[in-house]
């Protein structure tokens, strides 16, 4: 009897939260699971998840050209980002899990194909974040930055010229976007993560309704397993800076005071 040489394909499953979506929006992500469904030596799933929008919802017939690999989950009210993305944990039956936000353009398909390998070849690995470049100007995004103090938190909420080597250590500008390295804190704006992982720690954090779930579960996944940056892959994104206005401000004051109260207080 002839065994089949054939080896079965890695099963990868992709989350997006929604809240209010614009049309832009909507359109990119259709445009991201076309580009990712070309990529025919994966077998994906995507769960479009709307958390409680009360004007705008999830536009379904945007995606019915990939209606067949699309799951939508509408929930009743705002779970906040982690909760939200939470909602689909159980369902998971991947090899990998990607959380991306809405704002994600995903163009560097080698670049999403060698990080798959990557963690193929690194069990150890439990999380993976991409370079991540600004979609209007390409410049990098600072975001491999190192674990939070309040003062580091103080200072970038005053603005990018208080403290300026200080901030540069912060989000490690001259050191963590041009090789492979372990990161401290991860974005939340794009996450490859070992599915098997995400679930045993059980997902985000829900008591974060909005910031800091992503350095929460950068912290908890480090104690299992590596956290990396991998800037051989890149991604584009959007990024609205609302946790910089006085309107963003308190839910991200909250968020610190939870994420500090649950890991220690680090001033300085």
């Amino acid at each position: 009897m002839q065994t089949s040489n054939v080896q079965p394909k890695n099963k990868i499953s992709v989350a997006v939260v929604f809240y209010n979506p614009t049309r832009a929006e909507l359109q990119q992500t259709k445009c991201n699971i076309e580009k990712l469904m070309t990529l025919t030596t994966y077998q994906f799933s995507f769960y479009l998840i709307d958390n409680g929008s009360p004007t705008v919802k999830i536009e379904q017939e945007i995606f019915a050209e990939v209606s067949n690999v699309v799951s939508f989950v509408e929930l009743k009210n705002n779970q906040g980002f982690g909760k939200g993305h939470n909602t689909v944990l159980s369902k998971l039956n991947s090899q990998y899990h990607l959380v991306m936000n809405p704002d994600i353009k995903l163009d560097d398909l080698k670049g999403f194909q060698h990080a798959i390998e990557y963690l193929d070849q690194h069990n150890n690995v439990v999380l993976l974040s991409p370079l991540v470049r600004d979609a209007k100007t390409g410049k990098i995004q600072y975001l491999n930055r190192q674990l939070p103090t309040v003062f580091d938190l103080f200072i970038r909420f005053l603005g990018p010229n208080v403290f300026p080597k200080r901030q540069a250590r912060f989000t490690k500008r001259f050191t963590g976007y041009d090789h492979i390295q372990n990161e401290e804190n991860s974005t939340g704006s794009f996450m490859l993560l070992r599915t098997e992982a995400f679930k045993r720690v059980k997902g985000f954090d829900p008591r974060f309704f909005m910031h800091f779930e992503d350095t929460d579960l950068t912290v908890r996944l480090s104690k299992i397993g590596q956290v990396i940056i991998y800037p051989s892959f890149t991604v584009y994104h959007g990024w609205r800076r609302v946790n910089h206005s006085f309107k963003g401000m308190f839910p991200m004051i909250q968020s610190m005071v939870k994420y500090f109260n649950k890991w220690g207080w680090k001033w300085y």
